[in-house]
Parts: C-alpha cells; structure tokens; sequence
C-alpha cells in the first residue's frame, strides 16, 4: 500500500475532492442484502430497503463501533446493528430504535450519504464540509440503445488526474494513435459544470474499418471529478455513440472506473446491435492504454507546457472549487491582529470577495500558475462553444435559485441557507440594499438555524452594502462580483474572518 507522504508526493492534492460520485451499479445491489463497500478511505454499506430505494450509510455502528456488514439485518428501509440490536433509518442515519432504553441518545445517528439512484448507477454525494448536492440531470433514453457496462477496480490514481485527460489533447497520437488533436473553441464553464470539445482524426481499425482514418468529434461534459459524458461524432460515417464515465475514489492513491457504453439507433436493429458491439470493445480496448501511464505518474503543480498542450491551467483552475479552501495566507487574508497596512488593502479586499463568493476560488494546491491559463489560446480555426444551458434540478428547489429583487433575495435566503456550514457560528450577517427596491435585513445564524428578519440588528457581525440592483446583477451572475467590490459598488463592514465564511453560508444558487 502506498504510504501517506508517498500519496501527498504522487497527489498534493488538499483531500478528496466533493462531488456525485457512482459506488455501484444498480444491479449490484440486491435487494434483501447487505454490501460493504470501500470508497473516500471509509468503509460503507449499500442495501436496498423494503420501498427499493437504495441507502448508502457509514459500515459502523455508533454505538460500540460494530461493522453492519456482519451479521446485520435489514428491516423495512432501516438497518439493525447485529451487536446490541440499535435500529437506523437508511435516509438520513438517524437511530430509530434502542431495544432495551426508552430513550434513544440524542448523537444516535450513522452518518448516511445523499444517494440519487439513476441511469441504471447509484451515485452517493460526497463533501466532508456537508454541502449542499448540486443537480445531477438524468441521461436521455429516447433513440439511444441500453448501456453496456465495465468495471475498472483498483486503478493507482486520481479523479483529478483522470478529467484532466478531457483537456490533454497532446496525448492523443502518442497514446490513442489520433492524429491533429485540438480543443474546439474555449473549454466552458458554469459552476460545477465544464464542457470541452475535442476534434481529431482516428483510426478505424478499432472498429472493424482497419483502411480508414474517421473524422472524430467528442463533446464532453464533466460534473465535479467525478462524472464524465463524452458525445462522439464519427462524421464521415454519421455515426453517434456515448461514452459514460464514472471516477471514484477508494482512498487518496486509489480509484474505481466505471464505464458505460450506448450508440444511437439506426433503423436496422442488427446493424444497430453490431456497432454498439463495436464501440463498446473499442472503448475497453483503447481507453485502459492510459492506466499504466496514470499509475505510474506524479502530478505536476508547475508543469513545463509546449504551445501544443490543451488549456490544462483552464481545466485546473476549475478543479480548485472541489477541495476545503486552502487556508488564507497573509498575502492574502490577514488574521485579525495583522495590520492592514502589512499586506495591502487590495489583498485583503480579494480574499475578503473571493470568500464571499463574488470572485474566483481561492487556489489550493493543486492549482495550476497563472502562465499556464495566459499562455493558452484556442486554434485560430476553432469555432466557440456554445454556452451550456443549466442543468434541470432533481427535486423542486435544487435548481439555481435567480432573484428579480432585493425582495426576492430576502424571500429565497433561508433557502439558500447551508446548515451544515454554520456549525460553531454565532454572528449576525446584515444586508444594507439601496437604490430603487433597496430595503434591510439581517440573518442571526446560531449553530447550525438561521432566523431572517427585516430592518437593522444593533450589532451585526457584518454588514455588506450595495445598491440592490447592482446586488441582483452579482446573485445572478450578470455583474462580476469582484469589479463591483473593487469599483467601490460594494463595501463589506465588521469581522473579515466571519464575512469569509458568507460564500458557504449562503451560497449564490
């Protein structure tokens, strides 16, 4: 097993990144049974209960620490510990039942991961800090033949790594034997959201036309690290197939890929039938070709790039927004004895406005120099990409919540909330919106509740000031939160270390 310096030298990376990740098949978890599964260096448990829902839960019990997975019981959507009979919903983890006490102790509870079952995979969301899980829209059926599926396990790398292949067209003749590899206008990005495309020209021997080169276009979106759909486009032969990639991973060294394989249908079923085959074996021969150079590799914080190398620092800098944030540096964000004169007040303000949510993540490690991102330009060929459209949300009120006023802003708050971020806090967060439809109001955040409330608090740990349009134009997306603050739009009074923790608080969408 690798050892953890050897994992930090390999992966510097600032943990696990969060994200939707898959852990199973949905065939592979039967009802009636229990699974232990290994995945983010824990040890888990997936069942199927009573209703069929699948749960993913923590494998140990709170109680005396005994694993479920060794003699427990399943019981309607609950799970019954085999060591002293406690009894906990598969939802959220909560105990249900102690046999021999009236009371059930209040800290009761298995730690139950969000699970969304769909497109035949059960993905868990991952996030140590307790976020909110962002949409995860379901693949279109209609026209598109079932998927075939392969397993990877055990893969010696990293999600990270694996994604930044999306961008890494050089690779593409050395390893897949692809000719004039290229982006295809500028990578786009939305949030958790990027989207490449990819143009080259291809071999055909993998699929059975050993005397032809094919015209290959891939459309590829990622959603976190951990979830990859890639469009491909054989043109000269109009053919469509879709590539469904799932990266998860078993610890810090290590990973789990998941594949799944569709075509689009033709109106000939055997002809439909023979080129999924085709595609399907193309793809579990030629993608595994980068596996022993991921296995073998060490991640590059500052690597040496050639003009010819994909938008890497793009893609990287993207990467950041799934790690903690990386403590505030005094270049950055000083502690609150620091004098300001130290470190400038222009550093303070963009660390302040970056914590907000107004402006680019703070880098962790893993993030690429600033020359990397300036260096790259797309071919002078290449045609944009369209924007990408929202993702449609899973359940009413996942979706990005726009505003149309300050009034709405003040309406949507509590639903933009994230209680799990607020563990420890005790501070008063006051908005102060002037202008046309301006009004003032405060959010008193104690331990996890929040309780909003029109008017002015008498000592408020931070209060922000704007103008409500302008605030509007900043929630939705439509004025750059960092110019509005530097152009004197905006200006944040009170407490910098407690304003920092607004971005998690209540988040834009």
């Amino acid at each position: 097993m690798t050892s953890p310096s050897t994992a930090a030298q390999r992966f510097p990376f600032a943990g696990l990144p969060k994200g939707w990740f898959v852990v199973a098949f949905s065939e592979d978890i039967t009802p009636g049974k229990l699974h232990s599964l290994r995945y983010f260096g824990r040890d888990l448990i997936a069942f199927r209960g009573e209703s069929g829902r699948a749960h993913v839960v923590d494998a140990y019990c709170p109680h005396l620490g005994a694993h479920l997975g060794f003699g427990g019981k399943i019981e309607g959507d609950c799970i019954r510990c085999p060591f002293h009979g406690w009894k906990f919903a598969g939802s959220d983890g909560r105990c249900v039942e102690v046999p021999y006490a009236d009371r059930i102790p209040p800290k009761a509870a298995l730690e139950a991961m969000p699970t969304l079952e769909q497109d035949g995979v059960i993905h868990v969301f991952h996030d140590p800090a307790g976020g909110q899980p962002w949409p995860l829209p379901a693949m279109e059926t209609e026209g598109w033949t079932g998927g075939r599926t392969i397993l990877w396990p055990g893969v010696r790398s990293h999600p990270q790594e694996v994604c930044e292949n999306t961008v890494d067209t050089a690779h593409i003749g050395p390893v897949h034997d692809g000719r004039g590899a290229h982006v295809k206008g500028t990578p786009e990005r939305a949030g958790e959201v990027m989207r490449v495309q990819i143009n080259f020209e291809a071999s055909g021997e993998l699929v059975g036309m050993p005397d032809q080169m094919n015209d290959v276009h891939l459309d590829v979106t990622m959603r976190g690290l951990g979830w990859l759909v890639v469009h491909t486009f054989v043109a000269n032969v109009d053919v469509h197939a879709r590539q469904r990639i799932y990266v998860t991973p078993v610890d810090e060294t290590t990973i789990d890929i998941r594949g799944v394989i569709h075509v689009r249908k033709t109106d000939d079923l055997a002809f439909t039938e023979e080129l999924h085959r085709l595609f399907y074996e193309a793809y579990c021969s030629d993608f595994p070709k980068d596996f022993p150079i991921w296995e073998n590799k060490r991640y590059l914080g500052r690597p040496v790039l050639a003009k010819g190398d994909g938008p890497i620092g793009i893609y990287r800098r993207w990467c950041t927004q799934f790690y903690p944030e990386a403590e505030p540096s005094l270049a950055l964000a000083p502690a609150p004895d620091v004098p300001v004169a130290q470190v400038g007040k222009r550093g303070v303000l963009r660390s302040l406005i970056e914590r907000l949510g107004f402006g680019s993540p703070t880098p962790t490690r893993s993030s690429a120099p600033a020359s990397e991102i300036d260096d790259w330009e797309p071919p002078a060929n290449s045609q944009p990409v369209p924007k990408l459209e929202p993702a449609p949300a899973n359940k009413p009120g996942a979706s990005t919540i726009t505003v149309t006023s300050a009034e709405d802003y003040y309406a949507t708050l509590e639903r933009r909330f994230v209680p799990a971020a607020a563990k420890g806090v005790d501070a008063v967060f006051q908005w102060e919106l002037t202008g046309a439809g301006g009004q003032t109001f405060h959010a008193v955040v104690r331990n996890g509740t929040i309780a909003v409330e029109r008017g002015s608090h008498p000592k408020p740990t931070v209060t922000l000031e704007m103008g409500a349009d302008d605030y509007v134009k900043v929630i939705n997306g439509e004025l750059d939160g960092m110019r509005a603050f530097t152009s004197g739009k905006g200006k944040v009074k009170g407490s910098v270390t407690v304003a920092m923790k607004m971005r998690t608080l209540f988040p834009a969408a």
